[in-house]
């Protein structure tokens, strides 16, 4: 479904990332694993279209989407839920989400989709009304992913999704990523916190300063002691 093909990022004359190559096959979730500054968001925004490659290409569905506009990216089925939510503390639950689907004309559809949104997250059913900025931490990420989900994406990019939440929404949030999986959309997961991003992924890419230095499945990643020591507390 996605397939990156050495690209290379820069910031200024500073790569950020460097030759980076890796796939996502449909239906799966891939996490992306590493350190601050490893390339994790760097590598997102990219295939989003936020950031452009200085060399390397992007496939999506087979298409070269390499320096295809974000807003065209969104159109294709891609998503992105950025890291620290993004969300828009003065409008309510319900205008954030309605939000999510303003490159949609399907009034119809949109309206199918929020209430899809709902039964998926009900306590923002419950917050319809309430302005985002009142909402929990835990709450608020649920709201940046029921707004990706409104896009009605077939490739979801999650960015540091349980950053700064307590264990008990971190598994709580997991479990509903594991659902919109099995809804079909596909989900590449970065995280910092590796054992929630392994133990829900069906492969697994280490970053290390902008390149893979480790990919393998769940089982094959967690066997390393370099893995162990570094992102599991070995």
């Amino acid at each position: 479904m996605l397939k990156v093909e050495k690209i290379t990022v820069k910031y200024g004359v500073i790569p950020a990332i460097q030759e980076l190559e890796f796939e996502v096959e449909r239906g799966q979730i891939v996490a992306l694993l590493g350190a601050n500054g490893a390339g994790k968001t760097t590598t997102l925004k990219t295939i989003m279209g936020v950031l452009r490659p200085v060399r390397g290409r992007i496939f999506y569905d087979g298409k070269d989407i390499t320096f295809l506009p974000a807003p065209q990216r969104v159109r294709l089925g891609i998503a992105l839920v950025p890291e620290g939510r993004g969300i828009f503390n003065r409008l309510t639950v319900r205008e954030n989400l309605l939000l999510g689907a303003y490159h949609r004309r399907d009034q119809e559809g949109i309206l199918q989709d929020l209430e899809e949104v709902y039964r998926l997250f009900p306590r923002l059913k419950e917050r319809e009304n309430q302005v985002a900025g009142t909402l929990s931490g835990g709450e608020q990420q649920m709201l940046a992913i029921g707004r990706g989900l409104m896009s009605r994406p077939r490739l979801m990019l999650l960015d540091e999704p349980s950053l700064g939440l307590a264990p008990l929404v971190v598994r709580e949030l997991y479990a509903l990523i594991r659902r919109i999986r099995e809804n079909g959309v596909t989900i590449l997961l970065v995280e910092q916190s590796a054992p929630m991003a392994i133990g829900v992924a069906d492969y697994v890419y280490v970053l290390e300063t902008g390149v893979v230095k480790i990919a393998g499945t769940p089982q094959e990643v967690e066997s390393l002691e370099e893995v162990k020591k570094v992102y599991l507390g070995g």
